[in-house]
């Protein structure tokens, strides 16, 4: 299968985890075999609000955040796997690590969905 362009530079970037480049194959070819497409954020320990905010679109972290829904939270170990629809169709999965090294915010915003799903 042939990846779309959205995704070369997460499937061949060496820096990040296997286990990673993993899922977001996966989760390609289910997409694309339901003939859906997404735009894929990968938020790593050392990310600041300002970068996250602007990659993901909106103020889901740092001061003010916006009220947030994600269609799905999936907690995958060392990454919580987060999907929501943006302006309209447009399906976003943010896949954001899951350790010490996670911005405060949106870490913790990964955890309360995680457990408020459990509950």
């Amino acid at each position: 299968m042939t990846q779309p362009v959205w995704l070369s530079r997460p499937i061949a970037d060496a820096e990040f985890d296997l286990d990673l480049r993993a899922l977001i194959r996966l989760r390609a070819g289910q997409l694309e075999a339901a003939g859906d497409s997404a735009r894929v954020v990968v938020v790593q320990g050392g990310d600041t609000p300002d970068i996250i905010n602007a990659a993901v679109g909106f103020r889901i972290t740092g001061d003010r955040p916006e009220p947030f829904t994600p269609d799905w939270i999936k907690d995958h170990g060392l990454w919580f796997e987060v999907a929501f629809h943006a302006g309209g169709d447009d399906l976003t999965l943010v896949f954001v690590e899951n350790g010490p090294g996670a911005e405060l915010g949106i870490h913790a915003l990964c955890l309360s969905l995680v457990w408020a799903e459990g509950a």
